[in-house]
């Protein structure tokens, strides 16, 4: 089971690639895109969906690409879920049941419930800058990479 879309884990992935760049250093969707092995033109689509939080915005022109308008300790990933996939992973139910609740639980119900929440808070309390500590340059040109053979 995967618990983030793709959309959300290519962005997730390039806004750590685009905090390592410095401050308000542009990068191209397509040179984020390349060493992550996704379609650039997809991973285009899901940062512009960060532009309205602030967390990105985006310059044209020969320098032109995508830059972080947020320090990356200022980036929280429940920032970047919400904008890429919306807040309904920790609302629904964990079959996907209709009126699932306290009322008429699923046999998921109570423990669904108590994951989601701590999944809530620690996408809440994770940083990008976080999830970049540590992350050594071989470690992110090695295993920072999508398999899309699926």
């Amino acid at each position: 089971m995967q618990l983030l879309s793709q959309g959300a884990q290519y962005t997730i992935s390039a806004i750590i690639a685009l905090a390592r760049e410095p401050m308000g250093k542009a990068v191209s969707a397509g040179d984020l895109a390349r060493p992550l092995n996704c379609p650039a033109a997809y991973l285009s689509q899901t940062l512009a969906r960060l532009v309205p939080h602030k967390i990105i915005d985006t310059r044209r022109g020969l320098n032109g690409g995508v830059y972080l308008l947020k320090e990356p300790k200022d980036i929280r990933l429940i920032d970047i879920v919400n904008a890429i996939d919306g807040s309904d992973f920790f609302e629904k139910c964990f079959l996907g049941i209709p009126g699932c609740g306290h009322i008429e639980p699923c046999p998921f119900h109570e423990t669904w419930s108590n994951m989601r929440t701590e999944i809530q808070m620690w996408l809440e309390q994770t940083t990008i800058e976080d999830a970049s500590n540590g992350m050594t340059e071989e470690w992110f040109d090695l295993r920072l990479k999508f398999d899309r053979r699926r």
